[in-house]
């Protein structure tokens, strides 16, 4: 007969088999899916992503043609996916007042919230992480690395992909502000936006254009607060 001690190993063994994403730091929680969304971990496996599921560091999360999805990270921070999206959490960790007290005799964890944008587009709201230290936080993108200065900031990238929009847009990143700023950066420079301003960077290594009218490419209006979307 199996002792209470294997079943127990056993048990753990085949939970951490069935969820590989059990080990890793959760990040956040989806407080809004609507359509289909999934979330794809480093090992390849992919799962459909539920309103109240778990997002966790690693993860691709992925939506469907007419799809949406708002992720509340545990600083706090808020993104909301706009359809034919895929938006990598490259790395988070946040510990709340552990980040910058530490356990004693341990030192203090360092927070961070890396992202990545590899097709379509967003609105966030910055949290808690990077607004002591602007370095912890930063959304990388095929034209420009973007950094906060406490913000409400929306983006688009379009690669021969915003064929909702007519006529079609020109291929490059398109982003608008809020509340607080961004700055992008690229080879072509550094571009700061702050509110109620735009800008539009064609390529990696070209200068930002600023505007003060809305691109098309973002819509006619911003994409909902995602503070409200629940």
């Amino acid at each position: 007969m199996m002792r209470a001690s294997h079943r127990l190993l056993l048990a753990a063994s085949l939970l951490l088999a069935v969820s590989p994403a059990f080990a890793a730091d959760t990040a956040g929680t989806a407080t809004l899916v609507t359509g289909h969304v999934s979330a794809a971990a480093p090992s390849g496996e992919i799962r459909d992503l539920i309103k109240g599921g778990a997002v966790y560091a690693g993860e691709v999360i992925i939506t469907a043609t007419g799809s949406y999805v708002n992720i509340e990270f545990s600083d706090g921070g808020r993104v909301l996916l706009r359809p034919e999206t895929r938006f990598a959490i490259e790395r988070y960790q946040y510990a709340g007042a552990q980040a910058s007290t530490g356990t004693p005799g341990q030192p203090a964890r360092q927070e961070s919230a890396f992202f990545r944008l590899l097709k379509g587009g967003f609105r966030a709201v910055s949290g808690l992480i990077g607004h002591t230290r602007r370095e912890d936080y930063a959304v990388q993108t095929p034209v420009a690395t973007i950094g906060i200065r406490g913000t409400d900031y929306e983006v688009r990238y379009c690669n021969g992909d915003c064929g909702d929009i007519s006529p079609a847009p020109k291929d490059g990143l398109y982003a608008g502000v809020q509340s607080g700023a961004i700055a992008l950066n690229n080879g072509g420079g550094q571009v700061t936006t702050t509110a109620g301003q735009y800008v539009f960077i064609a390529g990696a290594g070209n200068v930002g254009i600023p505007s003060a009218l809305r691109p098309q490419a973002l819509g006619h209006q911003p994409l909902p607060d995602p503070k409200t979307c629940n």
